[in-house]
């Protein structure tokens, strides 16, 4: 029997390690009473290999039936009287090694498998060739899919076993959801490494190291990094063989002894810092620290002994909070304990340069908020290890162990490392042909910059260089959305999908041309903005050559115009024709040739009408539009052809004078010659090109204030049918707030169409039917979707799995170094302050109620700080923590929050109670006190005469 395989796969399956132990063991029972089954295979791979497995199975069966009457093999029930329970586990045992056998084999190996195969099939596979960076697996669809009897324990079992890590190549997943349930959603991040970051992390480390040839050869680095550590692991070694038979307590003792450097040997393990941190735990609990090292030290799994003492050590942490990082500490000491051990298999961890090792190399960041857990231990193990063989198999650098490891991730991640500039050719250069399109979501706390941040991302997918000043990256973004290739909205609780696709609106009725408008109202089609941005995205071709551009100059007039009635099929064969022969035609005039200089003027258009037309009014459309036709519209002139008064379907520059052709049964007798620089046959949203509703009137002159040149010039930028490059230009919607909707009523079909295999173009390309309009529509290739999510306002898990799956998230976090020019203008420790203040928020609430950068990034002075703090952070923590005004004073200290004593009114027998006050102004040394420099200023209304509540 091959036990050790046997072992894993029982492991991997979910079983406990103590019945993994016992099920080992029986089996070897089962080999040992074969003979007395009359089977001439010695063990049971033999009887796999012969086909005997089945022989084996009928005989433990037929010994359950043969009870009482008859004894089984005494080898097999060893000291038992209950043979019934020993065989029927023996039975089971044989049945799983023969599923385990099959497995080897390659064969069917039953549900667990079943499982695995749909989640790389239907999840892990797609999710790769969407370039999606997260996969999420609910229970509840794989039992519907594989119809598993709601077996919901032995689904999460197979998802969450370290065979599915292996076969889908991705490190333990993150379980949301009720436990073992329909509830339960598997997270899987899709491991990437760039192995491009970890070259330049390499070149790095060598400049540091010029003498530096492998872990054995540099004195810089041996004195630098290596050798107090091979010191500290020899010593290490011997503790814990003179130790052996010492408890757990004295073990650990000696062990923090030696972390800390109190044993003689220079120790940069934990910094002073947490070193006086542990010293004070151990003198006020004394045992804790020192039984929880020990047990850490002698335990059999290395993962499972370090997140157990991140878990027993995490409440003295925290009773130190406000002298220490109780989540750093909690990824900290247990790993430098347990690494000076086992050193092979555990990462010592400094939670900085880790987590910028981490979001540098895999794209995300490798710490949460929480303790140190099993999952984040196991992904910082897997990076690790990864930089491990790469140093030995491809630089030949002969690392030991991790500490290695640990010495290259502290050499170079102490900053993150910028990414790589484009070349110059790059920005000015050609456009690279776009592949696939991004549905990203932005997620942070308040104030971390989300909004700012989908403008970069923004303008990085239209396919242009991102500028490095704010100022001009913000000038392209709004010539963007000007454009329309950018459109901008925000969800709220109302917003729905008639707003975002398509609904039903009123539209009062409303003549033709001055004609008597129909009483009432009707409710037609009216397109969203999400459709809106979808038909310009779906409409764009790409750039016409240069040379073919026409040069849209603004002082030219643009004249709406309409080529026949938008609703009659018949009439639009004059559109049709139109667009073929290059002109445009006019139905108002009659069949009056007005061809002769003479109607060059309005007196003589009107005075030759009436001749056939006495008890013509000044507004007769049959003169005016003349009149805008025939005089007003000049060759240079723009039109814009409508489609209906929402949309538009071409663009044409008049290039000829008014002609006479006669048309069939004397209608549409006038005619301009353009050249058509757009059209298309799918109209596009008026707003593009103009800002106010299309009026009905035939033809006019459009208000040039409220013509849309940009969008103009973009839209004829794309070119006639057939001249555009081929290569569709990117458009991105940007939802804010993505978060506060009704997604699944927002979205709609939407779900389904915006997966990127289902946009149009692509392998898999969908399109729908549309409820109002009955047209069938599709989501374009290059349109990307970014979202915005306040994390403070709303929880991830509270969001539409259904479009969790199809979106990317990225978050946005504070970063206090972006104040480093703040907080040289305001001369207050900005940096410092931000951390602390999200450091006892997390603590007090969680990370997602932390506060972002933003908020004091433009703050030129200490009175700008004052104000953000009084007015924005000092509110925004009212409404964290429900007016708890201890809770704030908590967070923000003396100097910012006072306090009084409200005595009981007479009569009134009760104690004393507080009564909380915004300090004006805020003390001298508020910001001091916040981050530990000073001592905390003292509360009362002594320091502060004329208290103000909040």
């Amino acid at each position: 029997m091959r036990e050790n395989e046997f072992r894993a796969w029982l492991m991997a399956k979910g079983y406990a390690e103590h019945s993994v132990t016992s099920d080992i063991s029986r089996m070897r029972r089962v080999e040992a009473a074969m003979p007395d089954y009359g089977l001439v295979d010695r063990d049971l791979d033999q009887a796999y290999e012969r086909d005997a497995m089945e022989a084996l199975l009928a005989a433990l069966r037929q010994s359950i039936d043969d009870l009482p009457h008859n004894t089984p093999p005494a080898v097999l029930v060893p000291r038992s009287n209950n043979y019934d329970e020993r065989l029927r586990t023996a039975l089971r045992g044989a049945e799983a090694y023969r599923e385990f056998c099959r497995g080897e084999a390659g064969e069917e190996q039953g549900d667990a498998d079943r499982v695995r195969r749909h989640a790389m099939e239907h999840y892990f596979a797609p999710a790769r060739g969407a370039g999606e960076a997260i996969v999420e697996i609910p229970v509840r669809e794989i039992n519907a899919a594989l119809e598993l009897k709601n077996h919901y324990k032995n689904i999460c079992q197979a998802l969450a076993g370290p065979k599915m890590q292996a076969l889908a190549d991705v490190p333990p997943p993150v379980r949301t959801g009720k436990n073992d349930s329909p509830f339960t959603i598997f997270r899987y991040t899709l491991t990437r490494f760039d192995r491009s970051m970890l070259e330049r992390l390499r070149k790095l480390f060598v400049e540091k190291h010029p003498d530096f040839r492998d872990f054995g050869d540099s004195a810089s680095y041996a004195s630098a990094e290596d050798n107090y550590k091979r010191a500290l692991l020899i010593r290490a070694e011997e503790m814990m063989e003179e130790h052996r038979s010492s408890d757990d307590a004295v073990l650990g003792a000696a062990l923090l002894d030696l972390a800390s450097g109190k044993a003689g040997l220079e120790s940069n393990l934990l910094d002073w810092r947490v070193a006086r941190m542990v010293a004070d735990i151990r003198a006020s609990d004394p045992g804790v620290m020192e039984e929880s090292a020990g047990k850490l030290a002698r335990a059999p799994d290395a993962i499972a002994a370090v997140t157990e003492c991140a878990e027993r050590i995490w409440p003295h942490l925290c009773e130190k909070w406000t002298t220490s990082r109780p989540l750093a500490e909690s990824r900290t000491i247990p790993t430098m304990i347990r690494a000076l051990v086992d050193p092979r298999a555990m990462l010592g961890i400094r939670s900085r340069p880790t987590d910028n090792a981490a979001r540098m190399l895999m794209g995300s960041p490798a710490f949460g908020a929480q303790p140190l857990g099993a999952a984040e231990l196991a992904a910082v193990l897997d990076l690790a290890r990864r930089i491990f063989a790469i140093m030995e198999e491809e630089w030949g650098w002969r690392p030991r162990d991790l500490w290695d490891v640990q010495g290259f991730i502290w050499e170079t991640c102490q900053e993150r490392l910028p990414p790589v500039e484009e070349k110059p050719a790059d920005r000015a250069g050609t456009r690279k042909r776009m592949t696939m399109p991004t549905n990203l979501i932005l997620y942070g706390p308040p104030g971390t910059g989300k909004t700012y941040e989908t403008a970069r991302e923004a303008v990085r997918l239209c396919g242009e260089a991102v500028p490095e000043d704010r100022d001009e990256l913000m000038s392209l973004y709004r010539a963007l959305s000007q454009k329309g290739r950018i459109e901008f909205v925000t969800f709220h609780q109302n917003f729905s999908y008639e707003d975002f696709v398509e609904g039903l609106r009123p539209v009062s009725g409303e003549g033709e041309d001055g004609a008597d408008a129909p009483a009432g109202f009707s409710l037609q089609p009216q397109d969203g903005i999400f459709k809106r941005i979808a038909d310009v995205a779906g409409s764009n071709r790409g750039k016409v050559g240069q040379g073919d551009r026409a040069v849209i100059d603004r002082s030219r007039k643009v004249f709406k115009m309409s080529l026949g009635r938008s609703w009659s099929s018949r009439d639009d064969l004059i559109y049709q024709e139109a667009i073929r022969e290059g002109y445009v035609v006019l139905g108002w005039g009659g069949d009056v040739d007005w061809s002769d200089p003479r109607y060059d003027q309005w007196d003589a258009i009107k005075e030759r009408w009436r001749q056939d037309h006495p008890d013509a009014s000044g507004n007769d459309p049959n003169m005016s539009q003349m009149f805008t036709f025939r005089i007003n519209m000049e060759i240079g002139s723009l039109v814009v052809v409508s489609d209906g008064n929402r949309k538009f379907r071409a663009i044409g520059e008049v290039t000829g004078p008014y002609r006479f052709v006669p048309g069939v049964n004397g209608e549409y007798n006038h005619r301009r010659a353009v050249r058509w620089l757009w059209h298309s046959d799918e109209s596009l949203p008026r707003e593009q090109v103009y800002n106010k509703e299309l009026s009905q009137v035939s033809v006019y002159q459009m208000d040039s204030r409220h013509v849309n040149w940009d969008g103009l010039e973009q839209t004829v930028a794309t070119g006639d049918d057939g001249s555009g490059t081929g290569t569709p230009e990117g458009h991105v919607l940007i939802i804010d707030e993505i978060n506060r909707a009704n997604i699944s009523k927002v979205f709609g079909e939407l779900i389904t169409l915006i997966e990127p295999d289902k946009r149009l173009g692509m392998g898999n390309g969908l399109t729908v039917r549309l409820p109002y309009s009955k047209a069938p529509f599709g989501v374009p290739a290059n349109l990307h979707i970014l979202g915005t999510m306040n994390t403070a306002d709303r929880s991830i898990a509270l969001l539409d799995t259904a479009l969790r799956r199809r979106f990317t998230f990225r978050e946005v976090a504070p970063d206090p170094e972006l104040l480093v020019d703040a907080e040289g203008r305001s001369a207050v420790p900005l940096r410092e302050a931000l951390e602390t203040i999200n450091e006892r928020i997390e603590y007090l609430v969680d990370r997602e109620h932390r506060i972002g950068h933003a908020f004091f990034m433009h703050c030129a002075s200490r009175t700008d700080v004052d104000a953000v703090m009084r007015d924005k952070i000092i509110p925004l923590l009212q409404e964290y923590f429900f007016e708890d005004w201890g809770r704030i004073h908590a967070v923000l200290g003396s100097g910012f929050i006072g306090q009084r004593v409200l005595k009981a009114p007479p009569g009134i027998d009760g104690l004393e109670r507080k009564s909380w006050f915004v300090r004006v102004p805020f003390a001298d040394d508020a910001y001091e006190a916040l981050v530990g420099k000073v001592a905390a200023a003292q509360d009362g209304v002594a320091d502060n005469p004329a208290p103000q509540t909040a």
